[in-house]
């Protein structure tokens, strides 16, 4: 589907069904510990058959991307709403921290998050769909930061806004810490976006 095309009744009932399994994962992934679940149990717990599953996702590490999508939607929603007058790095925080009640991550989305952040190819994942982002930050940062005459300077720092957020959220998850997530968000943009000037 081309961007800005609006799904068809089928397609939004495919990514519906999509997203239904994606949480089941997640249940199943949380409450075992591991992501050892096979695609069976998974299918079985959603209530579709494993070749429905495999129709939707061709193999069983696919099943987080709708989760990542998800989360990517909410980001590039919280980005349209912002007012050119609104500070820029407060802008980002509350981009990343929208779809966070309180802006804190529940225990189940902290365990998740850390299966995911262990589990190279379940990280993978997580990482394609932060680069799906960089385009939707690059549009973004080019409303607030200086154009440059080459390509790399309106790309460049939407890729490091999308992964030093990333990366303060693996930092967060693994480390134990008990540091305020905003904070660490708040510090990671501002460090990120130092070298740019905002207009």
């Amino acid at each position: 589907m081309a961007r800005g095309e609006r799904p068809t009744l089928t397609e939004r009932r495919a990514e519906e069904l999509r997203v239904a399994i994606a949480h089941k994962a997640k249940e199943i992934f949380v409450a075992d510990g591991d992501t050892s679940a096979t695609v069976e149990r998974i299918a079985e717990a959603a209530g579709v058959s494993p070749r429905t599953f495999h129709r939707h996702f061709p193999v069983k590490e696919d099943v987080v991307r709708p989760l990542f999508r998800a989360t990517s939607e909410w980001v590039a929603d919280s980005l349209k709403n912002v007012a050119d007058t609104e500070d820029l790095v407060e802008a980002l925080v509350g981009a990343w921290t929208s779809a966070m009640p309180d802006g804190r991550l529940s225990e189940a989305d902290q365990r998740f998050l850390e299966l995911m952040v262990t589990t190279p190819q379940y990280r993978l994942r997580w990482q394609e769909a932060d680069e799906e982002l960089c385009e939707v930050v690059a549009d973004f940062l080019d409303r607030r930061l200086p154009a440059g005459g080459h390509p790399l300077h309106r790309t460049l720092p939407a890729y490091l806004v999308v992964h030093a957020t990333r990366h303060v959220f693996e930092h967060w998850i693994t480390s134990g810490c008990h540091e305020d997530l905003t904070g660490l968000l708040r510090d990671a943009l501002r460090m990120v976006l130092a070298g740019a000037a905002v207009r």
